[in-house]
């Protein structure tokens, strides 16, 4: 998955999406170079569980 995928996904901008990945934020990152891919199987349990720790609430 590409920056701009799950920037897509959380409904925010590539800059926050990059923010979050330096302060370690998003889990399920591989660094090829300089490009930056996620993991989908690891994001999609992230987002799982955050939307049950908020309640079911995305």
């Amino acid at each position: 998955m590409t920056v701009e995928e799950l920037a897509v996904l959380l409904r925010t901008s590539k800059g926050a999406v990059y923010a979050r990945v330096s302060r370690g934020g998003v889990p399920g990152v591989v660094r090829l170079g300089r490009t930056i891919r996620f993991d989908p199987r690891i994001i999609a349990q992230w987002l799982s569980a955050k939307s049950a720790s908020a309640g079911g609430q995305p």
